[in-house]
């Protein structure tokens, strides 16, 4: 927010649009040394900075699944590891992906207002009965929130009790974004 907001007019957008997400949880603002971090971890193959981002374990007792947001095909072979489930391998926490996203333009590259108006890119791929469960969906960065919000789009339809998301970074300053 800037200083002359008292609300993130952004949540107040996407709370508006996208009422599914109940609680967002991070560990870092995406900035100065996480963004460092973060960019050398996922873009520069440093798959051994995944150990930075400990997640709390109490936290995956109150979900009945944990959900990571997906990696295009072509994205893994360029990188050759998923930067989201390496976190969650190395930590031993159990995961289910439902998930698989369309090739698309790098989200970074793009205005808000430009990934606002993109089609959803994600379609769950597994017929799993959700009705009344806990979820918590994993992304890397929330920077517009629109991709945790459109993977829970697809879930809302299906009756679960709750979605929650925990992201390793939010966006801070996103003006670009």
């Amino acid at each position: 927010m800037s200083e002359e907001e008292e609300t993130c007019l952004d949540c107040q957008w996407l709370s508006n649009k996208y009422p599914l997400i109940n609680q967002l949880y991070t560990l870092y603002d995406y900035d100065g040394l996480v963004k460092t971090l973060i960019q050398q971890y996922k873009l520069n193959g440093d798959v051994a900075l995944n150990q930075v981002f400990q997640l709390p374990p109490k936290l995956f007792k109150h979900y009945d699944y944990v959900i990571p947001a997906p990696i295009h095909p072509n994205k893994l072979e360029q990188r050759t590891f998923d930067h989201v489930t390496t976190v969650l391998d190395n930590q031993k926490i159990k995961y289910m992906q439902i998930y698989e996203t369309e090739e698309r333009q790098k989200q970074s590259e793009l205005t808000k207002i430009k990934r606002s108006f993109q089609h959803n890119p994600f379609k769950i791929n597994k017929d799993i009965d959700f009705e009344n469960k806990r979820i918590l969906l994993i992304d890397d960065i929330y920077t517009t929130g629109l991709t945790i919000h459109r993977l829970a789009e697809l879930l809302f339809i299906r009756k679960i009790r709750k979605i929650d998301a925990l992201t390793f970074a939010r966006a801070v300053n996103n003006d670009k974004i």
